[in-house]
């Protein structure tokens, strides 16, 4: 099953279940203690997609699923469009009653060379999915790596089994730039 398809059927099993009364399900929302979040969460590269624009460089996923490797031959190339069509998801994360959204940063697609100058255009669109959550009163909690390691850096290092791989990068990006 491709990315997108995996993607539509856990939101649309969420839309089914959102839909179902109470007695249905046999539980309510004041089941559930106050502080209990209700949320969702997606990794960058099988939300995102555009994985050539807007200067993002390849990940070890990128050259993994173009290698074959993967049975059904998906890729994360165009995966669920998040990075086209993050604001229509948020959308649907508001209307349905979502309070908390998790996700992944590309590191391919904010720091391409994997250390050193920033993308402009990767920030801003993290500032622009982080501002419409804001804007919809959800919550917004972010997975510094999710498996997606600039290729860069997995040829230079093999990945991170080597001491040597360098993480304060994308961190210090994070919090300098992406939270403003």
């Amino acid at each position: 099953m491709g990315a997108t398809a995996f993607f539509y059927l856990l939101l649309s099993l969420w839309l089914w279940v959102q839909d179902a009364t109470a007695a249905d399900l046999g539980f309510t929302r004041s089941d559930f203690p106050r502080e209990f979040v209700f949320g969702a969460g997606t990794s960058a590269y099988q939300y995102e997609g555009a994985v050539a624009e807007d200067g993002r460089s390849p990940s070890s996923w990128d050259t993994s699923t173009h290698a074959g490797k993967i049975p059904d031959k998906s890729t994360g190339d165009v995966a669920a469009d998040g990075y086209h069509k993050y604001m229509e998801d948020v959308k649907l994360m508001s209307e349905t009653g979502l309070e908390a959204y998790r996700f992944s940063i590309s590191w391919s697609r904010l720091i391409p060379n994997g250390r050193g100058a920033v993308n402009p255009k990767g920030l801003q669109y993290y500032h622009n999915l982080i501002d419409e959550l804001v804007n919809h009163g959800i919550q917004v909690h972010i997975r510094l790596h999710h498996l997606d390691l600039p290729q860069i850096l997995e040829d230079e290092y093999g990945g991170w089994l080597s001491p040597r791989i360098i993480f304060h990068s994308i961190c210090r990006c994070l919090l300098q730039g992406v939270w403003r």
